[in-house]
């Protein structure tokens, strides 16, 4: 009798073990799979800005351009929320262009065909290296010929 009560006891302690090691049904599991862009409503990194209105920028292939190939890119401005740090998608004052430039070089590439695709979504396709080498990508807001607001990365192609 002692041992069927024992039995009964540790049965009872071994599935509350294997209870308390379930992950929680409140916990969202991470789905990061835009290699470290961000979505809306999670915390933002904010180390690509533009110089003068401060706004931050992520971006990421749509297609990578080849030696033969045209590609694309996605890029998003977005603010920081001052509570939570989370982004805040927001608009340029107008339509960004993308420029290519090979500082090395002192030339840049074929122009790029920018679109807006949602509120601080935006597409720059047409986008060709035509040659190998360290680029800058420069997302810029232009007056006319002026550039008005500009953010750089740099990039290996």
């Amino acid at each position: 009798m002692f041992g069927k009560v024992l039995l009964t006891l540790f049965s009872i302690l071994i599935s509350l073990s294997w209870m308390g090691c379930a992950r929680p049904k409140y916990v969202q599991e991470s789905t990061d799979s835009n290699n470290g862009s961000f979505e809306q409503g999670t915390k933002a990194n904010c180390s690509i800005t533009f110089s003068q209105s401060h706004l931050c920028l992520s971006w990421y292939w749509e297609q990578k351009p080849t030696s033969k190939e045209m590609g694309s890119l996605i890029f998003k401005t977005y603010r920081l929320n001052t509570f939570d740090q989370t982004s805040v998608p927001v608009d340029m004052p107008i339509v960004p262009t993308l420029v290519l430039w090979m500082p090395g070089m002192g030339h840049g590439s074929t122009p790029t065909q920018t679109t807006r695709l949602d509120v601080g979504t935006y597409r720059a396709s047409r986008v060709f290296f035509i040659m190998p080498g360290e680029w800058n990508l420069q997302f810029q807001v232009q007056n006319g010929n002026d550039v008005t607001d500009e953010a750089k990365v740099s990039f290996t192609f």
